[in-house]
């Protein structure tokens, strides 16, 4: 019996390896899309402005004050900035979900009965279905270069030749 809570313990730690990469990964892409939509829009304001100040002649900028103007209303209205907190926040609960599953396959289930260790495995599934419900919807393109990503290695643990943890 224990060995099928065992084995949804290391569904649960493969899942959310996986979905917390995915987020990752949109984090990584809202961020970059906030400062592109945050910064940009400010140095041409500040450009502009000097310009302004400086005697130019305003249309021969005013194509850039008023893109500006456009990337900032859209910036504004899309809030990469919280979606890539939204998205960090999702990461770091799976993460932790994650070492949980891992540390409940790895360690407890030898500590616990049959029944204490049944009762943790469904904690452990019905947490990780909560926060499925709560975190914002991913991508297909993130969900695929989250899985190359693991694929290359990146969420193994480094190991020495005899197959121990460094």
């Amino acid at each position: 019996m224990k060995d099928k809570y065992i084995e949804e313990c290391k569904t649960v730690q493969q899942n959310c390896t996986y979905t917390a990469e995915t987020h990752h990964i949109l984090a990584a892409w809202h961020r970059f899309l906030a400062i592109l939509f945050q910064t940009v829009p400010a140095i041409v304001a500040a450009v502009t402005g000097a310009l302004v100040a400086a005697g130019v002649k305003p249309p021969s900028f005013l194509w850039a004050t008023v893109a500006s103007s456009i990337v900032t209303a859209v910036a504004t209205v899309m809030d990469p900035g919280k979606q890539h907190q939204a998205h960090l926040e999702a990461a770091k609960s799976f993460t932790t979900l994650k070492h949980d599953a891992r540390f409940m396959h790895e360690a407890q289930s030898h500590n616990l009965s049959d029944e204490a260790f049944a009762v943790a495995v469904e904690n452990l599934h019905d947490r990780y279905n909560t926060l499925v419900k709560t975190v914002p919807a991913t991508t297909r393109l993130a969900f695929e270069l989250a899985r190359w990503t693991i694929g290359e290695g990146r969420h193994d643990p480094d190991r020495d030749a005899s197959g121990a943890i460094k």
